[in-house]
């Protein structure tokens, strides 16, 4: 558990609390709904219920098993991201995995996102895991170049879909903490 937050002058993150679950939320949907258009129909992204994704949130902070971090502004203490991680969903050479790492338009290109990254990297490998995966879909772009430029490489490829849209995720790995 962090003891305290850490400044990245304009950003901070935390471990998020139950209380942030409706903001995480906000921003999730704000971040798919930028991230993802012209990927997925915007019917899909038109209608996210963030109702839904605050009921998920409470479930996925109150998980112990489970890091949730909060990215926010040190301005207004509004929520600008998040970061999930634990143990690999998918059995695999890779025993940790980041589920979720997401950031609003503005909170982006400021480093917030690679120090989530390096912040759960710590998290996960004080927790014994040594390795890890994030899967990003195919024609996010911008997600699988940031992933690169933070060491990643492609090891992966399924087919999915987002609610009834189907998608190739790619799974970016990093084989050493």
């Amino acid at each position: 558990m962090l003891a305290t937050s850490f400044a990245l002058s304009r950003f901070a993150i935390r471990e998020a609390v139950l209380a942030d679950a409706a903001d995480i939320a906000r921003a999730h949907t704000a971040s798919w709904q930028t991230s993802y258009r012209g990927i997925l129909p915007a019917h899909v992204l038109d209608r996210i219920d963030v109702g839904q994704r605050t009921s998920s949130r409470r479930r996925i902070i109150a998980d112990p098993s489970v890091l949730s971090l909060a990215a926010y502004e040190t301005s207004n203490d509004d929520i600008v991201g998040f970061c999930d991680a634990g143990s690999a969903r998918r059995a695999g050479r890779w025993d940790g995995e980041i589920y979720a790492l997401y950031l609003v338009d503005h909170a982006k290109r400021h480093g917030l996102g690679r120090e989530l990254f390096e912040y759960t990297t710590a998290w996960l490998g004080a927790r014994g895991m040594t390795s890890l995966i994030i899967w990003v879909l195919e024609a996010n772009h911008h997600a699988r170049r940031f992933y690169e430029a933070i060491g990643g490489r492609e090891a992966a490829r399924m087919p999915s879909a987002v609610a009834g849209h189907p998608v190739v995720e790619v799974g970016y790995v990093w084989d050493r903490l």
